[in-house]
């Protein structure tokens, strides 16, 4: 059949229809004409902002299991030391800070599924496991964004003097009330200036960044906050935050992502609020430099609420850690109170570059230069114990807790260990006059070591809301030590 012959058949099958259509009677042509015009029926408004749709949902397996399965599949390759490492919440993106001043923004999952592998000469840096290379979508730079300092200044001043370039001039016309008071015919204008400089990179010390990915927060060298786009014009920056004097080593969003805690060289820690750009107050006491923050979990391990939340904060309080070794813990709620200090045990060196909650937030466990971790009660602020690692396995650079409340992964020169707090042996250390209610055995060893890192300096570690991935960075944050510019993901399972 022809398309001519089609059209003839389809133009004749509907043209009863419109016939039938047309014969109704009127009252019921004039209620479909109605109902067809009328708006559709729109669900009742609520002032509730959009939810997406992202299951952050810890599985029971990670809170009831023995230990963690913890293998590293994924290399992603820095041509310098990584100083600073953030993600979303959901862990699509990945965004690390190193010495050379650039942003570098990974995709995790798709490194994940093996869409990139590595060469040869890579892989023979790495353990067995890691064969896959990070897939980067993108980077871009963190400068120094000049400070515009505002003048006023005279006519003939600033065309006889002024060397720097002008960016706004606005003169004000004298008003002419008595012409005999007037000694000059010079006026006064408003000058906004900028210092001509090139524009610096400056190694990204801290970086934060919004739980959808929508704006980043970087610290540089000169001291200021850089406020940056990543979802929309990436990299581009719209606000600094400026007060510290020195490299912002910490930046920690606050849970409600109002505002930011943030901490510098200059032994200075400052809580800023994000809509207005101002500072809110000011935690003073620290007399080194600041190496660590976080706030209080809110997590449960004994209830068995499938729903809860690992990754859940309290507001109201955190901690902050120095150089030298102190741990004050401060509540926003009480400004005039001053900081719960945790004091160095007998006998400890004076170092501290990180320190964490437990996952209840019932315990803190700060890291040594001695190579030790200690465990201290939240409650009571008394030490407990402290964890003693091997013979020459250096400093401990980085702690973080597991959500079963048995393992912490102690991240030293040598090795990253996943050490199990409830087997006693004589790696655990009590201090004098303390309670030891478990027997000791010295026979056993109470952590595994997990592979990827070996030689050098963890600047951080972090684990998902779920507690299923990791990821980990070598870099020595400006402080002492080596680097292997290493930036490993790994896969968590439960071992039940």
């Amino acid at each position: 059949m022809s398309s001519d012959e089609d059209e003839l058949d389809l133009n004749e099958a509907s043209t009863p229809q419109l016939n039938a259509h047309a014969e109704d009677d009127g009252m019921d042509t004039e209620d479909t004409t109605s109902v067809r015009n009328s708006p559709a029926p729109t669900a009742p408004r609520t002032n509730d902002p959009p939810q997406r749709l992202i299951d952050c949902t810890l599985n029971r397996h990670f809170i009831t299991c023995k230990t963690y399965d913890c293998v590293p599949l994924v290399a992603a390759i820095h041509p310098a030391p990584i100083y600073s490492v953030a993600a979303t919440r959901c862990f699509r993106w990945v965004f690390t800070g190193s010495d050379d001043g650039y942003v570098r923004k990974w995709d995790f999952f798709s490194s994940m599924n093996g869409k990139t592998a590595l060469t040869q000469a890579q892989r023979h840096h790495h353990v067995d496991s890691v064969t896959m290379a990070g897939v980067l979508s993108s980077w871009f730079e963190n400068e120094e964004q000049p400070n515009i300092i505002k003048t006023e200044q005279s006519e003939q001043q600033i065309s006889s003097t002024s060397t720097t370039p002008t960016t706004t001039t606005t003169p004000t016309t004298p008003q002419m009330t008595d012409t005999s008071n007037i000694v000059a015919s010079t006026s006064t204008v408003t000058t906004t200036t900028t210092m001509n400089q090139q524009p610096k990179l400056s190694p990204v010390y801290s970086i934060e960044v919004q739980s959808e990915g929508l704006w980043a927060l970087l610290g540089t060298e000169s001291g200021n906050i850089n406020l940056v786009t990543v979802r929309h014009d990436e990299g581009k920056c719209h606000h600094v935050l400026r007060s510290h004097t020195a490299p912002v080593s910490v930046l920690r969003v606050t849970p409600g992502e109002q505002g930011v805690i943030s901490g510098s060289w200059d032994k200075s820690v400052l809580e800023w609020d994000l809509n207005t750009g101002s500072i809110v107050r000011s935690y003073s006491g620290h007399s080194s430099q600041i190496s660590s923050s976080s706030f209080q979990p809110m997590f449960d391990p004994s209830k068995s609420d499938e729903n809860q939340e690992w990754d859940q904060k309290n507001p109201n309080i955190f901690m902050t850690t120095s150089f030298d070794g102190q741990c004050f813990i401060w509540d926003r709620r009480e400004p005039e109170k001053d900081a719960t200090k945790l004091g160095l045990p007998d006998r400890t060196p004076p170092w501290c570059l990180s320190a964490c909650w437990s996952a209840d937030g019932s315990k803190i466990y700060m890291g040594r230069r001695n190579g030790q971790v200690d465990e201290w009660d939240f409650a009571s602020q008394k030490l407990i114990r402290s964890f003693k690692m091997p013979a020459n396995s250096g400093p401990v650079s980085y702690v973080a807790s597991m959500p079963n409340g048995k393992n912490i992964i102690c991240a030293s020169n040598d090795n990253v260990r996943l050490w199990n707090t409830e087997i006693e042996s004589s790696f655990t250390i009590y201090p004098e006059g303390g309670d030891k209610t478990l027997k000791s055995s010295s026979n056993t060893i109470p952590f595994t070591i997990l592979p990827g890192h070996h030689g050098g300096t963890i600047s951080h570690i972090v684990i998902d809301a779920t507690c299923r991935y990791m990821i980990t960075t070598s870099g020595n944050r400006g402080w002492d030590g080596i680097s292997t510019n290493a930036c490993l993901f790994y896969d968590i399972t439960a071992n039940v």
